[in-house]
């Protein structure tokens, strides 16, 4: 062999050895800041119909974790929230709790919808990994039912305002208050949201003396209703309960106000979003829902809360204000479990028991307590659109 072979030879082997030792060191050191670090994530729909709740949950709970690691973190650690876009896409809520299980999330947030969070529940659960939706409202949505009873799934937690707290309260402002007796009900067949909260409305309509008079169905993209409204005016009703989201609330209102039809429609929490009035327009006005959140509230928190929105160029609403909840009420219990390490699972276990003991939270969404079934026990919000002196469109409180 040649001196010059030789040495081209010895010249490729340091190189060889120097890159592998490089990388081996590259990579101790990525593993050394993942370390320093605990991931929460996030899992809702930033695209599709349900973009609007999605996005501005993530921004909620952003905000929080902005402001958690700027008063120097968890016990110690930064946090990182890695969220993703579920797309409103039930195949996709499932797929993305086995990517942050895998990933090592202390906990999840999401989904937002009960659809979503009733497809992949059971997944983090089985991972041992708090999921907490900041939106699902159906009933037993954090249970499963074993045997005639319902069992809390222990990992399964939401901080939203349930509906069965929701519905009776507006219904009964309905009926004691505003006098209505005669009901519409229109349910969206194809949204787990809308059937589910139609339930609540029939029972609560029920209890509070009035009867519902006719029922119509749609589903969630039709581009017509017009022939669910005209059967509704020709049944001399009083009120329309709509119990879908805010989409298709804005085509009803709008064909509702085009065939003359000017009695109220009335709604869940899926009615509150800027969107109503920016597709209604005036047809939206007069519209009545609950809500968990009252942007129009003087209480300092919630205008703090507001103006941190408005500097990331969004408005407050409730699910901006539930995601922020939920990453304090996630930092709360993991404080007090010390949690510094979530691929240990007795910590996440520990997370999990902390958010149980959860009594008496003061967040932005009002006071709340985690009962027995791992939700949110809190007052309602009643919120009616209106039209401002600028001649801009809000909403404002009827309690």
């Amino acid at each position: 062999m040649s001196f010059k072979k030789a040495l081209f030879l010895l010249l490729i082997a340091s190189l060889t050895i120097f890159a592998f030792t490089g990388c081996k060191k590259a990579k101790d050191k990525g593993e050394a800041a993942a370390g320093e670090v605990l991931i929460i994530g996030g899992q809702n729909p930033e695209t599709g119909p349900m973009a609007d709740y999605g996005s501005k949950t993530v921004l909620g709970a952003q905000i929080a974790f902005d402001e958690i690691n700027a008063a120097g973190g968890l016990n110690g650690k930064k946090i990182e929230f890695r969220h993703y876009d579920s797309r409103g896409d039930k195949t996709e809520a499932i797929n993305l709790t086995r990517r942050l299980t895998k990933e090592g999330a202390c906990a999840i947030i999401g989904e937002i919808t009960s659809g979503g969070f009733l497809a992949m529940r059971e997944l983090a659960n089985e991972a041992g990994t708090v999921a907490i939706s900041t939106g699902a409202t159906a009933q037993n949505v954090t249970e499963k039912k074993v045997g005639d009873k319902y069992e809390h799934i222990p990992f399964a937690f939401r901080n939203t305002l349930q509906d069965n707290d929701g519905a009776p309260s507006l219904t009964n402002y309905l009926v004691h208050t505003k006098g209505y007796k005669k009901f519409a009900l229109i349910t969206s067949i194809n949204n787990d949201y809308s059937i589910g909260l139609s339930e609540f409305f029939r029972q609560a309509v029920k209890d509070a003396g009035g009867v519902i008079v006719t029922e119509q169905t749609i589903n969630d993209g039709d581009a017509d209703v017009s022939a669910q409204i005209t059967s509704i005016k020709n049944s001399g009703v009083d009120v329309i309960i709509f119990t879908g989201y805010y989409q298709e609330a804005a085509k009803l209102l709008t064909t509702m106000r085009s065939r003359g039809l000017t009695i109220p429609l009335v709604g869940g929490d899926g009615f509150q979003s800027p969107d109503l009035w920016n597709l209604a327009g005036e047809a939206a006005v007069g519209a009545m829902f609950y809500s968990g959140f009252a942007p129009e509230s003087e209480r300092e928190n919630i205008k703090s809360f507001k103006a941190k929105m408005l500097e990331r160029g969004k408005e407050a609403d409730t699910f901006s204000a539930q995601g922020y909840d939920a990453a304090y009420l996630l930092f709360e219990a993991m404080k007090q479990a010390n949690v510094t390490d979530c691929s240990d699972a007795s910590q996440r276990d520990a997370i999990r028991a902390k958010l149980m003991e959860i009594k008496n939270f003061e967040g932005v969404t009002g006071t709340m307590s985690i009962d027995g079934t791992g939700s949110a026990i809190k007052e309602p919000f009643l919120l009616e659109v209106v039209k401002k002196e600028d001649g801009t469109f809000g909403t404002k409180s009827l309690n």
